[in-house]
C-alpha cells in the first residue's frame, strides 16, 4: 500500500513538471512567434498581399473605410482607391465626400487627390510623390451634415527590399525560432530527469531503511 501511494506520488510530480515544461514553451514560442497584437474591431487594420498590394482597413460608427495602394517608394506618384462602405451590409455609402490628407513626421501635411467614380462608395486617390519616411493618413468623410475621420498611422514609404535578403532573414528568424524552443524543451527536459531521479533515490532510500 505504501509502495503503491509512492508511484502515485511520483507520477502527480512528473506530471506537475511535464505540465511545467509544455507551459513554458508554449508561452516562450508565442512571444516570439508573435508579440503583442490588439484585435479590437475599432483599431484599424493594415495588411499586405504577396503581389504588394497595402489595405488600410477601419470601422467607423456603421461606417467601413478601405484604402488600397501598392507599395508606396519615395519621389513617386501613386494611385489608390478609397472604398466607403456600410459596415452590416457592405452596401456603398452615397452622398459622401472625403478628402485625403498625408502628415509627415515632421508635421508637414499634403493633400491627395480624390476623384468621384461611377460605382458609389468607390473613389479614385492619387497620393503625390513623397520623400522616404513614415506617415500618417487620415481620410475625412463628410456625410449626412456630419464628418468621421479615419486615420492610419505608420505608413512607411521606402525603397522595396530585396527578395532574397527578405527571404533569407525570415527563414533564420524561423530557424532561430525552433532553435530557442529546442534548447527550453531540453533544459525542461534535464529538470524533470533529474526532479525524477531524486524522487526514484529517495523511494529505493526509504525501501532499504524499511527493510
Amino acid at each position: 500500500m505504501k509502495a503503491f501511494q509512492k508511484f502515485s506520488k511520483r507520477r502527480e510530480l512528473a506530471a506537475m513538471v511535464f505540465s511545467m515544461i509544455i507551459f513554458g514553451a508554449g508561452n516562450l514560442l508565442q512571444v516570439f512567434a508573435h508579440g503583442d497584437e490588439d484585435h479590437g474591431d475599432q483599431k484599424p487594420k493594415t495588411t499586405e498581399s504577396a503581389k504588394g498590394t497595402v489595405s488600410h482597413t477601419m470601422r467607423i460608427g456603421d461606417l467601413e473605410v478601405m484604402l488600397k495602394h501598392p507599395t508606396l517608394t519615395p519621389d513617386a506618384a501613386t494611385d489608390a482607391r478609397l472604398f466607403i462602405t456600410k459596415f452590416e451590409t457592405n452596401e456603398a455609402l452615397a452622398g459622401v465626400n472625403p478628402t485625403l490628407e498625408i502628415e509627415a513626421a515632421n508635421g508637414v501635411v499634403t493633400q491627395a487627390t480624390v476623384e468621384k467614380t461611377d460605382n458609389g462608395g468607390s473613389f479614385k486617390v492619387k497620393f503625390p510623390a513623397l520623400p522616404q519616411g513614415t506617415y500618417t493618413i487620415r481620410a475625412n468623410l463628410t456625410h449626412g451634415g456630419e464628418t468621421d475621420t479615419a486615420t492610419f498611422s505608420g505608413v512607411q514609404v521606402q525603397n522595396a527590399p530585396i527578395t532574397s535578403s527578405e527571404n533569407g532573414a525570415s527563414w533564420l528568424n524561423t530557424a532561430l525560432l525552433y532553435l530557442i524552443g529546442a534548447v527550453v524543451l531540453g533544459l525542461f527536459g534535464i529538470l524533470f530527469y533529474f526532479v525524477w531521479r531524486m524522487a526514484n533515490d529517495k523511494q529505493v532510500g526509504e525501501e532499504t531503511v524499511s527493510v
